[in-house]
């Protein structure tokens, strides 16, 4: 498998656990794989739950599973928040 040609998504939203976003999105990107910040909107900064930012690169409804290879979704008070729309939640169940 190509790791350079793999594609995942990293849910984000506010109060997200910093590490649990940052640091499997940092190791991907070191092997190669691309990566998106996928939060309610594109370009919104949310902030974790110690402050560190993360700014999203595309909105649910601009994503499509099918042009990716995987899902993360981070601890913390996100996954709350992020089960309260509709798309990410159709988003999450394509990858699945």
């Amino acid at each position: 498998m190509d790791l350079k040609r793999c594609k995942v998504i990293n849910l984000v939203h506010e109060d997200f656990e910093d590490l649990e976003l940052w640091y499997p999105t940092l190791r991907l990107r070191e092997e190669g794989i691309t990566v998106h910040l996928v939060g309610e909107s594109k370009g919104v900064t949310y902030k974790g739950k110690h402050g560190v930012p993360a700014v999203s690169d595309f909105g649910f409804a601009e994503v499509r599973a099918a042009d990716y290879d995987g899902l993360l979704v981070p601890g913390g008070w996100a996954p709350d928040k992020l089960r309260r729309f509709p798309e990410c939640l159709a988003l999450v169940r394509a990858v699945d």
